[in-house]
């Protein structure tokens, strides 16, 4: 039994293609576990726009629950650092009034995008998304290598051999 699995080709099978960082304070993962464990969490992270602004109120008017269950899912969003919060003052036609408002952080654009179905997600934001999370992962592999004396040019190979193994393909599909 001894040197089989060294004998074993490493078989990479077919999975879902995203990666999403997660914070590291065990608070913070207990928080989005619960969040992304939740009906009323995944409701509020699939109705949230994902650059802009979303209102308190249209959160409430657009799921099926509670005002109280909306108002602590989003506290615990914010806590998780999923979400910045703020109030803004509109004017309606009797008078001003105050709104409260969330955004998502990049660490809640990820998640929020994560559930997407990807033709819904435009090319320009999931270029600038793949290369953020890419960027927060290579860094990370580059700290990973120092610690542990791995010679970073392995990485250079696996990336330009799966590059060039995805370029054959292609190519081997295209009508000459």
């Amino acid at each position: 039994m001894v040197g089989v699995r060294s004998r074993q080709k490493l078989k990479v099978e077919k999975v879902w293609p995203y990666v999403i960082p997660f914070p590291l304070e065990a608070e913070k993962r207990k928080l989005i576990w619960g969040i992304l464990q939740s009906r009323v969490g995944m409701s509020i992270l699939t109705k949230l726009k994902v650059d802009d602004r979303t209102y308190q109120q249209d959160l409430i008017r657009g799921t099926p629950y509670s005002n109280k269950s909306i108002i602590e899912y989003l506290k615990r969003m914010v806590s998780a650092d999923m979400l910045e919060e703020g109030m803004e003052q509109v004017k309606t036609e009797k008078r001003k009034v105050w709104v409260k408002w969330y955004k998502p952080t990049r660490l809640g654009r990820w998640f929020i995008l994560f559930l997407k179905p990807p033709r819904e997600i435009p090319s320009d934001l999931a270029k600038k998304t793949i290369e953020e999370l890419f960027l927060v992962y290579s860094s990370s592999i580059v700290e990973v290598c120092e610690k542990y004396g791995i010679n970073l040019d392995s990485f250079h190979r696996i990336l330009n051999e799966q590059y060039l193994k995805k370029t054959s393909k292609t190519s081997e599909k295209k009508p000459k």
